[in-house]
């Protein structure tokens, strides 16, 4: 109320209803209202916001109408798209409205994949990737080690994360003991096993931490960072697409998602049209050269294809195009328009 102080605990606001004007049908959905209170009591106009868990988009769609600058992260696939969906139409809306001098607006965004997101989302699928990719044998019934390569025990550490000590303790509590013992006796000097530990980054001292774990027995420790040592691994082939401009018409004529056609030939599958492959496909019809700003966004609903054919508008310069698809891997091109 007018006049009454801001208390610590906000009643007024109430859960989004499926039928509200807002609503974007996301499970999780926050009203604007909530935020914009939020945003404005710990920000400034041209502030950087940040959401580690975006959901629906309800942060950056906020920030960017209060002229904050914004960085939001999901691991959900549908909440990025229905993130991108949102903050198009936001930014359409705010490039038709007369500004203020002294308002600002930032209406650019553009999309990361990080790292290998669609790879390592999956912690399963992630690990038997590793394995295929760092060609380790698998060693049958062994609970503590995930294979052998080279002579060498190999560990595949939490892929989601960076690997701390408290990861070591299964390790350490698995280790052979009696068999280390045996091998100590008939060489004393030599290291009684040489274990290999495979982490997206990891605390400075995993090394030194599990040797010390061991003693008396001495082991060889290397540890394999993928993030820091990637350029060794391939994960990946690009995908490949073929993108015309055919009587006023921008067309897809073709789309191959290199690990998504391996993929579905493992797994004894086929798509009969390059459409069932893909996700989304987005457009700016007048790309910088720098930042992706799709004017065109090409989402379809469940059960329904992207259409592949796009109308060109007239005022149309270099053509940026952005086709990503089920596993979430992107292929991006540039066409000239005239």
């Amino acid at each position: 109320m007018a006049g009454v102080e801001l208390q610590s605990i906000w009643t007024e606001f109430v859960a989004l209803s499926s039928n509200s004007l807002e609503s974007e049908d996301y499970p999780t959905q926050k009203p604007e209202e909530l935020l914009e209170r939020i945003i404005k009591s710990s920000s400034n106009s041209n502030s950087l916001v940040l959401d580690c868990f975006m959901g629906s988009g309800t942060t950056q769609s906020v920030a960017m109408r209060l002229g904050r600058r914004f960085i939001g992260a999901d691991i959900n696939l549908g909440a990025i798209q229905t993130t991108t969906k949102r903050l198009i139409d936001v930014a359409d809306e705010l490039r038709q409205k007369t500004l203020d001098d002294e308002e600002r607006s930032y209406t650019g965004f553009e999309l990361y994949n990080v790292n290998h997101y669609d790879v390592f989302r999956n912690p399963v699928q992630a690990k038997e990737l590793l394995i295929e990719a760092l060609e380790i044998q698998k060693v049958e019934f062994n609970t503590v080690f995930d294979g052998e390569k080279d002579g060498r025990m190999v560990k595949i550490m939490p892929v989601n994360r960076i690997a701390t000590r408290a990861d070591l303790n299964e390790l350490i509590a698995g280790f052979d003991y009696k068999a280390w013992e045996r091998r100590k006796a008939e060489a004393p000097t030599r290291p009684v096993e040489k274990v290999t530990l495979v982490c997206m980054g990891h605390e400075p001292d995993m090394t030194a931490q599990l040797v010390l774990a061991a003693k008396p027995y001495l082991i060889d420790v290397r540890v394999v960072d993928i993030l820091r040592d990637k350029s060794n691994l391939e994960f990946k082939r690009d995908s490949e697409a073929r993108v015309i401009i055919k009587n006023g018409e921008l067309v897809i004529e073709r789309f191959y998602p290199m690990n998504l056609l391996q993929k579905l030939s493992l797994q004894k599958e086929s798509a009969g049209d390059w459409r069932e492959l893909v996700e989304s496909v987005l457009i700016d019809w007048n790309y910088d050269g720098a930042v992706l700003q799709p004017s065109k966004v090409d989402i379809p609903d469940k059960n329904e294809l992207v259409s592949g054919k796009y109308k060109v508008p007239a005022d149309a310069g270099t053509i940026r195009v952005k086709i990503t698809d089920l596993l979430s891997e992107s292929w991006e091109g540039n066409i000239e328009n005239g």
